[in-house]
């Protein structure tokens, strides 16, 4: 039910919201985690949890892209050749400025287009 196309804005508000956090509950939703993937480890938190919350934090950021990722792959939004590959996403990271601004437009894209595909009906063939 929350996946029909006049649910979109409440993704996109929600986005805004929770800084992509929301994200995480769309992936659920669509079905997008992994049984054996790294975030399923739980020891894996509990170190980053005890190493001061920070690495813990980044963990969140690299799972919520992640996420984003996957979920841009199942609605179909254009462009995967691209954002699918880590590749963008390390040298966006490294490289000062450019390399950020360049991180920030990919991930505003990819939020934009995959509201933009909720709001098309490509969600509703996974309700």
């Amino acid at each position: 039910m929350l996946l029909n196309k006049y649910f979109s804005i409440f993704w996109l508000i929600l986005n805004i919201i929770t800084g992509g956090i929301s994200n995480l509950i769309l992936g659920k939703l669509l079905n997008v985690y992994e049984k054996d993937a790294w975030y399923t480890k739980w020891y894996y938190w509990v170190l980053g949890v005890i190493f001061a919350f920070m690495p813990a934090l980044i963990m969140l950021a690299v799972l919520i892209i992640q996420v984003t990722i996957k979920i841009c792959q199942k609605l179909e939004v254009p462009g995967e050749e691209l954002y699918s590959l880590p590749y963008p996403w390390i040298l966006g990271i490294v490289f000062p400025f450019v390399g950020w601004a360049f991180f920030l437009i990919l991930l505003v894209y990819l939020n934009l287009w995959y509201f933009i595909k909720l709001l098309q009906g490509k969600g509703e063939k996974y309700i």
